[in-house]
């Protein structure tokens, strides 16, 4: 049950560091049978007998790795509101980048059929294709390894051009050669 328990906490783990919520009452859970199971195969304690003494130096080996693990698993409880309310804003941007995509799609036909300027044409291009890196970094901002530097750049340098892109053609932008959108469809 120890070994069971060993491999669901490194399962739940990953799950929480992720941001899935219904995963942190598994950490709890499997760090807690986890220790009070390895804990009991030394002293006897609770539902668990003491291992036979040929047995009690593997044991000796196994408590500070479970105190580890217990320790660890601490730690990963104690940032659930940080990595649940991450993991969410993460879906959220995924979701929201398929909305995105679809509305950009729609400007780039309406600006076609407009006949708009190339500089134009190729700012909505632009945002059609960042549409789909913004999903991408999302994606990778979070990893069993922690937290992609690259991820969070790319994902944060994304927004604040798609954000750039967006507000020049509705308002224009020079620098961008933009002159702003009039046409109340283009607009909203």
């Amino acid at each position: 049950q120890a070994q069971t328990q060993s491999q669901r906490l490194a399962k739940s783990v990953s799950q929480a560091l992720l941001g899935s919520a219904a995963s942190f009452a598994e950490v709890k859970e499997s760090a807690d049978v986890l220790a009070r199971n390895v804990r009991g195969l030394k002293n006897g304690d609770g539902d668990v007998p003491a291992a036979p003494g040929g047995l009690q130096e593997d044991v000796d080996k196994l408590i500070p790795l479970v105190d580890r693990a217990e320790k660890s698993a601490g730690v990963v409880l104690a940032q659930q509101k940080t990595l649940t309310q991450v993991g969410q804003t993460l879906r959220n941007i995924n979701r929201q980048s398929a909305d995105l995509l679809e509305m950009a799609e729609t400007v780039s036909s309406l600006k076609l059929q407009q006949g708009a300027a190339a500089a134009e044409l190729s700012a909505v291009g632009q945002l059609v294709m960042l549409t789909q890196r913004i999903g991408k970094s999302a994606n990778e901002f979070q990893t069993m390894e922690g937290v992609s530097p690259e991820a969070v750049f790319q994902l944060g340098k994304d927004l604040n051009t798609f954000r750039e892109i967006a507000d020049g053609l509705l308002q224009g932008n020079a620098e961008l050669r933009l002159a702003g959108t009039r046409d109340p469809q283009v607009r909203e």
